[in-house]
């Protein structure tokens, strides 16, 4: 049994919100607000990663150090997937949009998990960890 779905990807992801956000009637921009809300959550779980590495790898940062680091991460990956998602995203549209009902509904429920987890562990790690 394969455990990876290799259709799960930040990709799909992108795709996924996108798709979420092209239903709303007043969103004049979709392709980009999607790009925003991928970048929010990878930058939730940096700010977790570096939670936890501070925690247990004693480095002691502060909350601050941790926030800029995360910051500074966050604009790299907005930067990185700015010119691959923003750019490419046509060819990553057409990717997806022939997918089959059963996958579809399967890739909807493994990109609400994602986001579910993604705050969920950053509350927990930031509530726990951080403070």
């Amino acid at each position: 049994m394969k455990w990876y779905n290799p259709m799960i990807t930040m990709e799909y992801i992108y795709y996924r919100i996108f798709f979420q956000l092209k239903k709303v009637k007043t969103n004049d921009t979709p392709v980009f607000n999607a790009l925003i809300f991928l970048i929010v959550f990878q930058a939730l779980n940096i700010i977790s990663v570096c939670g936890v590495i501070n925690h247990y790898i004693k480095i002691y940062l502060f909350k601050n150090q941790i926030l800029m680091i995360a910051i500074v991460f966050s604009l790299l990956l907005f930067i990185l997937n700015f010119m691959y998602f923003f750019r490419n995203h046509k060819e990553i549209f057409k990717r997806y949009e022939n997918e089959t009902e059963k996958s579809k509904r399967r890739g909807i429920v493994y990109v609400l998990l994602y986001i579910i987890i993604s705050v969920v562990f950053f509350f927990v790690i930031g509530e726990t960890l951080i403070i």
